[in-house]
């Protein structure tokens, strides 16, 4: 009987040496599970407040490329009616001949996790694989971007320069009529309608078109994955 007690004694100790080694093995793991989600929440809304920020800018730009595409397609009208006689244009739309903005919409978070390979670790794939896509995407747009500002500053400009309408353009661009600046800023310009301006501004136009259909494009994709993450954090 005493044996018996003994190997009872024995089992019983062992059982509960297992038990809390399994239960410290338990409590470890949900402990690293919860920092893991802990991480995951900082970054989704960290990606979510860059984006959020990215969304309101984005909105200005499109508003602003609006802007500036009606008064190249008002300039080019304006050219077509006068050919060949020179006529007198304003300083804003010489102004929107060289304009060109770019969508900087911040990702550095993203771009973090990518590189980390902690984007991998989200459980949530309709989510994982829009984040992992919205690089390439944006990268679409801005190389368009990036183009329209190559021909802005090294045609578009030298062109004008030629034209002695340089001077007016970069005057009237916005942001610079409130500049304090003692030398007059001219509102007006005499412009000599050519084909070659006209194609210039053709150019133009369609840089302009392009961002045009695109950046409602890359914003709708950006307002589904803000969608995406408040749902996964609300969980």
């Amino acid at each position: 009987m005493k044996k018996r007690t003994k190997f009872q004694n024995i089992i019983i100790q062992g059982s509960t040496i297992i038990f809390s080694i399994l239960l410290a093995f338990s409590i470890d793991a949900w402990w690293d599970q919860r920092n893991q989600n802990l991480i995951e929440t900082e970054q989704l809304e960290s990606i979510k407040s860059e984006l959020e920020l990215g969304l309101s800018n984005l909105d200005n730009i499109l508003e602003q490329v609006d802007f500036h595409s009606n008064n190249i397609d008002s300039l080019i009208i304006l050219m077509r009616n006068s050919i060949p006689s020179s006529f007198k244009v304003s300083g804003t739309l010489l102004g929107s001949t060289i304009m060109w903005r770019t969508s900087d919409v911040s990702i550095s978070t993203l771009n973090s996790m990518m590189a980390s390979g902690t984007l991998n670790q989200l459980t949530n794939e309709e989510l994982r694989v829009k984040l992992a896509n919205l690089p390439a995407i944006q990268m679409d747009l801005t190389e368009d971007e990036l183009m329209a500002k190559e021909f802005s500053e090294n045609h578009m400009v030298p062109f004008l320069a030629r034209m002695g309408l340089a001077g007016t353009a970069y005057s009237n661009r916005p942001g610079f009529k409130n500049f304090a600046s003692r030398t007059p800023i001219p509102d007006f310009a005499h412009v000599t309608p050519t084909e070659e301006f006209i194609g210039m501004l053709t150019v133009r136009r369609v840089h302009f078109w392009y961002t045009q259909s695109q950046l409602p494009v890359f914003r709708n994709y950006i307002q589904e994955l803000i969608k995406l993450i408040d749902m996964e954090l609300e969980k």
